[in-house]
């Protein structure tokens, strides 16, 4: 085993109810510990041996090494990795700071590709019948609280947000609680469909008040923004039922800066992608190798519509590079970073292999248990999305995609392909790149299965653009659950 040392400009002490933690000022964090690794920081500190390692921490001898890669992830050991990360994040905080500029001023990244889906309104609906219709900006709720719009509302009240009493109407706000923030959005009624939404599916503020007086979430949809040292990246949320139909009458993405830029100035969130970004969990990466890479990916886009194909050539690419990383960054023969690249490419060729069968039909099983209970309070709207969403993580399991479909429509094979170009410039967003391009083979497996089962349940050889539209609509509408079923991903 060798020799391993806790960074220096770190500090353990303990919290006010004595659990230990790490204090790192070069990367601006503080780290809780639990027992095991508490122990494992303090005898690393004073020293210990390899031999003493595992006597000092409680562990046994063969999880030690498990151990050890977990710190070395979070850069806490010495070694090339961690001085490599603090220097990226240093450089990028120093990029940052010096070209701090409003995001409605940043550089504007439009849809890559030889042919990015484009965006016109078609009037679906669709956006009003969300799962959750924010969250609203508080000077969208400003706004709404003045207006009087639509047959479906009626009385008023007061919706209490946290410790604070906004004087709001109960009967057009509604209130999520996520992640231990409540966030406000429009209501919905019990057909999930937003309370200012008229019966021919238009909206009610628009048509009385005008689009300005919109809340900004509503203006901004299928629109999503990403915020990276080079500037606002812009895509689309292929939730939208009118995408497809859009392709034609969408304007060119440069002619709406104008709109993009307007609703930057007025507060529509942008996610700010991680910076330095990272090839795998404690493997850093420079931003401009990331988005040399980036370019290399899209080099790689067939001429025709082929995502599961054009996924799997970018996962082999990324895979690669994760590989010359690690050599060059490789310290200690205990500290590994396996990557499950190659399970997820392999699972794009084989669907049945995207997860572990007992885990998926027991998440499976919990996404039914909670239709139910939504039918029970009349919440059928969401019900059915959960029920189909099950059928079609059942239908991954079972084998089910494009590949054994006796027959596609060419616009539902497009879809597909779009959505690897939707998120293949933002995946990095949601942590590293391997844990992004994971996320999205696991998102592009469950549109072409749950299209096969709903081309199934209409009695029709055809996969056809509507099957695929409903599992768009599906599974952007189902991110929290698309997240947790990285749970039940096939070792």
């Amino acid at each position: 085993m060798a020799l391993y040392r806790l960074r220096s400009s770190v500090r353990i002490e303990r919290d006010p109810g004595g659990a230990l933690q790490v204090v790192d000022p070069e990367l601006r964090r503080v780290l809780r510990l639990g027992a095991h690794d508490g122990r494992l920081v303090q005898a690393l500190r004073r020293g210990a041996t390899a031999a003493q390692l595992a006597k000092g921490s409680g562990l046994a001898p063969g999880a030690v090494g498990a151990r050890l890669t977990a710190l070395a992830r979070l850069y806490l050991l010495q070694g090339k990795r961690a001085q490599q990360r603090i220097a990226l994040g240093a450089e990028a905080a120093a990029a940052t700071h010096g070209a701090s500029l409003p995001a409605a001023e940043a550089p504007l990244h439009w849809p890559a590709g030889r042919n990015p889906p484009r965006h016109a309104c078609q009037g679906t609906g669709t956006c009003c019948g969300a799962t959750f219709l924010g969250p609203l900006l508080p000077s969208d709720r400003k706004r709404i609280v003045s207006l009087t719009f639509g047959s479906r509302v009626r009385d008023s009240g007061t919706v209490r947000l946290g410790a604070d009493a906004v004087d709001n109407r109960s009967e057009v706000f509604e209130v999520a609680h996520v992640a231990g923030r409540d966030h406000v959005g429009m209501a919905r009624g019990n057909d999930g469909r937003c309370v200012a939404q008229g019966d021919d599916l238009l909206c009610d503020i628009h048509r009385e008040h005008g689009a300005a007086a919109k809340p900004v979430a509503c203006r901004l949809f299928p629109l999503r923004f990403h915020r990276s040292p080079a500037g606002i990246h812009v895509s689309l949320i292929l939730a939208c039922d009118g995408y497809d139909r859009a392709r034609g009458p969408g304007a060119a993405w440069p002619a709406r800066e104008a709109e993009v830029r307007a609703l930057l100035a007025e507060g529509a969130p942008a996610v700010r992608v991680a910076a330095p970004a990272e090839w795998t969990a404690g493997v850093p990466c420079a931003w401009t190798d990331y988005q040399r890479s980036c370019d290399q990916w899209f080099d790689l886009e067939p001429a025709e519509a082929d995502g599961r194909g054009w996924l799997a050539a970018v996962m082999a690419g990324a895979a690669q590079s994760l590989a010359q990383a690690w050599a060059a960054l490789a310290e200690g023969p205990d500290i590994v970073h396996p990557s499950s690249l190659a399970v997820a490419a392999a699972s794009l060729g084989d669907p049945a292999r995207a997860y572990d069968p007992a885990a998926a039909q027991a998440y499976a099983a919990s996404l039914d248990a909670r239709a139910a209970d939504l039918r029970m309070r009349a919440r059928d709207h969401d019900a059915e999305r959960l029920t189909d969403l099950a059928a079609g993580v059942r239908a991954q399991v079972a084998g089910c995609g494009f590949a054994g479909a006796r027959q596609v429509e060419p616009t539902a094979r497009r879809h597909a392909h779009d959505v690897v170009v939707n998120d293949l410039p933002a995946f990095v967003a949601i942590g590293p790149v391997d844990v992004g391009l994971r996320a999205l083979a696991r998102r592009l497996g469950l549109v072409e299965a749950l299209a096969c089962v709903l081309a199934q349940r209409a009695g029709r050889a055809t996969v056809t653009a509507a099957d695929t539209t409903r599992a768009l609509h599906v599974a952007y509408r189902s991110e929290p659950d698309l997240a947790a079923l990285a749970a039940c991903e096939a070792a």
